[in-house]
């Protein structure tokens, strides 16, 4: 049985073995992205998760270690154009350790439906998402184009759960403390119906890369398209 380095073949990581006995376990590492688009006094940001099954070897077999999914980078992008933005997300898009598996979720409310076709024009793949109220999430199609409706509640719920029991962390990285800060200032109410709100501000404006790292980490757990940039794609639209 021959032990080789782990090979990353997009988002797939594969421990090779010539011994035809032993079954090859393949695990993944991607990255998913959330992009909270400005609206009024909000702020461009943007979050990314690392998301990884890494297989290894056990005696005499091959298995997958724990998942693992940590906020190796929160951001935000200044002010600009949407078609300027969008050259910028691209460019993000395109970067070494991301081209061919990270996976992009844009806040398509508002004016993030027209963003959402300035990254079609430049070819970068993605899923939309619209924030709505209540505690559901679904899809609705239009003009042939998929928007997945996901409460702000839901979004912030999952994101509290999975920070509490430990299926995300934190890394280290620039923004750290302010995205602990944008985190620690969300507040839960329940109303006079008995219905559950999450909801939090900052003096300086909304808790965006909060809500990006939120979005990613529910692209993390539902199917996801890719981004490709140019003519080959990688993954195709769902």
């Amino acid at each position: 049985m021959q032990l080789a380095d782990l090979v990353q073949k997009g988002d797939r990581l594969i421990l090779p073995c010539d011994d035809p006995a032993v079954t090859v376990v393949p695990g993944y590492r991607r990255f998913l992205i959330g992009l909270d688009i400005a609206q009024s006094r909000d702020r461009n940001a943007y979050a990314i998760i690392l998301d990884e099954r890494v297989p290894r070897w056990t005696r005499y077999a091959q298995e997958l270690a724990p998942r693992r999914r940590v906020v190796v980078k929160a951001d935000f992008i200044p002010l600009m154009a949407y078609t300027e933005l969008a050259v910028v997300v691209r460019n993000l898009m395109q970067e070494r350790a991301l081209a061919d598996c990270a996976y992009l979720v844009v806040d398509a409310g508002g004016p993030g439906r027209a963003f959402c076709d300035l990254l079609n024009a430049k070819n970068v793949q993605h899923t939309r998402m619209q924030i709505v109220g209540g505690d559901n999430e679904n899809e609705t199609r239009e003009r042939g184009v998929t928007f997945n409706n996901v409460s702000r509640n839901l979004l912030l719920g999952n994101l509290n759960s999975a920070l509490h029991v430990g299926e995300l962390k934190i890394g280290s990285f620039a923004r750290r403390a302010d995205l602990q800060a944008e985190l620690e200032a969300f507040e839960m109410t329940v109303s006079a119906s008995g219905r559950l709100r999450i909801d939090g501000d900052m003096a300086d404006g909304h808790l965006d890369m909060a809500m990006a790292t939120a979005m990613a980490l529910w692209l993390s757990d539902h199917r996801s398209v890719g981004a490709h940039v140019g003519q080959v794609p990688l993954r195709g639209y769902w």
